[in-house]
């Protein structure tokens, strides 16, 4: 499994101020719930959020949230710092050639989300059972303004057939 971000900031007239890209790490709460999605239990992904945090992240990858708090002399982001993603946020690809199957998901926080400065970004799955981060990606800062408009593309990418080289 492999998985990558561009992040795309754009101002109130749709002109892109900064683009970050990177590739993200999953967290064990996020090999967890694939692990229960393939048992029939647990939820899907239905949010994407960003932080404030750009802190490595833990050798054993137990991070179980994002962080919205100052950092030095950086206030922490104001308005809500994650966002529903719909059903139609999602779409499958699939490569033949090299073997993967691509779950792309495309979120966008809105102009009065998370304004301040952006250090990292997540999928989160919320359920009965709780938030559960899957995923983590840090990056060069990202300062967005009430008047931005931040879109994230997450591809995740499922490789098939002979693993044998896993």
């Amino acid at each position: 499994m492999q998985g990558k971000v561009r992040m795309l900031l754009l101002d109130a007239q749709g002109n892109p101020l900064a683009e970050r890209n990177s590739k993200n790490s999953v967290m064990r709460g996020g090999g967890e719930l694939i692990a229960r999605l393939f048992a029939g239990q647990g939820s899907p992904i239905t949010h994407m959020a960003v932080g404030t945090s750009d802190a490595a992240t833990p050798d054993d990858f137990s991070l179980a949230g994002l962080k919205n708090e100052a950092v030095g002399e950086i206030p922490a982001l104001t308005g809500e710092t994650d966002v529903e993603l719909a059903a139609t946020a999602f779409s499958i690809a699939v490569n033949a050639e090299k073997r993967l199957v691509t779950v792309k998901i495309r979120g966008t926080m809105p102009n009065a989300s998370a304004v301040g400065t952006i250090r990292e970004a997540g999928l989160l799955s919320k359920g009965e059972g709780g938030t559960v981060l899957y995923n983590r990606v840090t990056f060069a800062p990202l300062t967005k303004g009430n008047d931005h408009e931040l879109t994230l593309f997450w591809d995740v990418s499922f490789p098939y057939g002979d693993l044998q080289w896993f």
